[in-house]
């Protein structure tokens, strides 16, 4: 329904006058259009074509015009993207810093990635780091926090704390990893656990230290997303250990939970709902016979999908 039917709705009700209806209508026509979230889109889709150009450009003429002349070219486009953002960006500070020029977030995040790929093509043709992989995501790992808190940057912390949890697991179980490619091993799901419980208990920390409190955010998107993964990994593979981990997803789920209310995230809700409900799922359907489950599934999928349909139409009272 646009705007002229809600508003002879609105007049044929009583509920407003025509004068009103009329000033209303003008100021609809009038009232001035934010740009600001489809430029600021338009900008970061801009660096995402402009590091895949370089990828396939490195890609198709690196007979031409050799691995020197092009680490050159990165090097010096990444070196301007930091050297603008430092130039241009207003100093740390503990709280939520905006930049006045428009263009440090971007030169930030375009510094970033262009540091990824000058990286990986630096340990791709010339063995930089050798085989010390945990060394190569360690560096990045230490210069995107870096970067992340001194330009108030919550792209590029989430790019940090990636690469901090790929050193963590490489550091931990290389084997499985890089060897075996195998992630369903208890020592990578206990990693993975504890890895999320301290990157939620530094936010916790930093938050109550008045240090970047919006980051908390991030912090417990990409730790406790991590968290309640392992959480699920340990309950399908780790079957004696299947009642703490049952346990240890449901606190994950309320803490999620709780974060939803406080912030009203609807994205911290839907987490919550759905590792809580595939654990449920699962630990039943596990623990019960067969031919009890059998009997009892389209009925527990039934009464799912009336939940789910209750909880769309709910969801903003249970965030309050």
């Amino acid at each position: 329904m646009d705007t002229n039917h809600l508003l002879a709705e609105l007049e044929q009700m009583q509920l407003i006058t025509s004068e009103t209806g009329t000033q209303l209508q003008i100021y609809e026509r009038s009232k001035p259009v934010s740009l600001f979230f489809f430029l600021r889109g338009m900008l970061y889709l801009g660096i995402t074509a402009l590091t895949t150009g370089a990828g396939i450009l490195i890609y198709q003429h690196i007979d031409t015009l050799g691995h020197t002349l092009l680490m050159v070219a990165l090097g010096l486009l990444t070196a301007g993207g930091f050297a603008y953002a430092f130039r241009k960006g207003k100093p740390f500070s503990p709280g939520r810093v905006e930049h006045t020029e428009g263009a440090v977030d971007t030169a930030v995040l375009l510094g970033s990635l262009l540091f990824l790929a000058l990286e990986a093509y630096a340990q791709y043709q010339f063995t930089l780091f050798g085989t010390r992989y945990g060394l190569a995501v360690f560096l990045p790992a230490l210069l995107f926090l870096y970067i992340a808190y001194r330009f108030d940057h919550q792209g590029v912390l989430s790019l940090g704390l990636t690469a901090l949890a790929s050193w963590v697991g490489l550091t931990a179980t290389p084997n499985e990893i890089l060897v075996s490619n195998d992630f369903s091993q208890p020592w990578v799901i206990y990693t993975a656990l504890l890895f999320g419980i301290v990157v939620v208990g530094i936010s916790y920390l930093l938050e109550k230290l008045g240090i970047k409190k919006h980051f908390s955010y991030t912090y417990l998107l990409v730790g406790g997303t991590l968290y309640l993964c392992a959480c699920l990994g340990g309950l399908f593979t780790l079957d004696s250990w299947q009642l703490l981990f049952g346990l240890l997803l449901g606190l994950g789920c309320y803490v999620f939970y709780q974060k939803a209310r406080q912030d009203e995230s609807l994205l911290f809700l839907l987490i919550s709902v759905l590792f809580g409900y595939t654990g449920i799922t699962y630990l039943l359907f596990h623990n019960i016979p067969l031919e009890i489950g059998v009997a009892m599934g389209s009925l527990y999928f039934l009464l799912s999908a009336a939940g789910v349909v209750w909880f769309f139409l709910n969801f903003k009272k249970l965030i309050h």
